[in-house]
């Protein structure tokens, strides 16, 4: 059980840096102005991909620390 945890978080990590590169390269190539409404969800998105990925990898560090 304690095994399937750990790919679970690896999976979470690999996850969240896919949202984040998505999100931050279709912010940057933007061509026009979206509405404060849709901006407010994709900055909300990078924020919680952001929170997943640190998230992730602290939960990741601590479960192969307790392996040894």
């Amino acid at each position: 059980m304690a095994a399937q945890r750990t790919k679970n978080w690896g999976f979470q990590v690999a996850l969240c840096a896919g949202v984040l590169t998505w999100q931050i390269y279709d912010i940057s190539t933007a061509t026009e102005a979206r509405p404060q409404a849709l901006m407010l969800l994709e900055w909300l998105a990078i924020g919680l991909a952001f929170l997943g990925l640190v998230g992730g990898l602290v939960m990741l560090a601590r479960g192969n620390a307790t392996r040894g």
